[in-house]
């Protein structure tokens, strides 16, 4: 792989990872309001989960999901009801904030919500199917070029996670309660309009 490509690859990540969506508005309103702990206790999910769905994608998964509808609507759908039942647990948590700051932090709890919301999404493993061939040179073996994108991807999204944050953690202790409360529901109403718009994903078509 050349140095050229895997910049391109770079670029391309972090663009992607950066870009706000359920995981982000989880992880934000988790930091705000839980603080700092709960927040990291996330990463090793997100991690774990882009992890799965690469794999899952190069093993064959991804054009399972392609040539089947009846898999990738079952995905889907766990994947919609899943983000519907953790947005309406946050807005009911929107007016217990300090009690669910002082009964401390599940650590195994916050990494599988992480997980199950970055993998429970077809949307990641087709994503991954169609991204990263791009920057595969097919004149060269393909297991180094994985691990390095696999690698890269990672790393990157660790570092993008970890400003998040630090980002909402620190940023918390200028906020009123009644401010964390909006932006908890704000947190929570983002992944309800996800698990909404997760309903009008199609599978794609050749």
């Amino acid at each position: 792989m050349s140095i050229e490509l895997w910049l391109s690859f770079v670029l391309a990540s972090f663009l992607v990872i950066a870009s706000p969506g359920p995981a982000v508005a989880l992880l934000v309103v988790t930091g705000i309001n839980q603080g700092r702990k709960a927040a990291l206790a996330m990463l090793p999910g997100f991690f774990l989960g882009d992890l799965v769905a690469m794999s899952l994608s190069f093993a064959g998964v991804g054009a399972l999901l392609m040539a089947s509808a009846e898999l990738f609507a079952m995905v889907k759908w766990l994947g919609v009801l899943y983000l519907l039942y953790l947005g309406i647990k946050m807005w009911r948590e929107s007016g217990q904030l300090n009690d669910l700051e002082a009964s401390g932090v599940n650590v195994q709890q916050g990494t599988a919500k992480a997980f199950w919301v970055t993998l429970l999404n077809p949307k990641s493993i087709l994503f991954f199917m169609a991204f990263m061939p791009q920057f595969i040179n097919q004149t060269q073996p393909l297991a180094p070029q994985l691990a390095i994108l696999f690698a890269t991807f990672l790393v990157i999204g660790v570092i993008s996670d970890l400003g998040y944050t630090l980002l909402s953690t620190t940023s918390r202790q200028l906020m009123t309660a009644n401010f964390r409360r909006l932006l908890h529901r704000c947190g929570a109403g983002s992944l309800i309009g996800a698990g909404v718009l997760m309903t009008l994903m199609r599978r794609p078509t050749n």
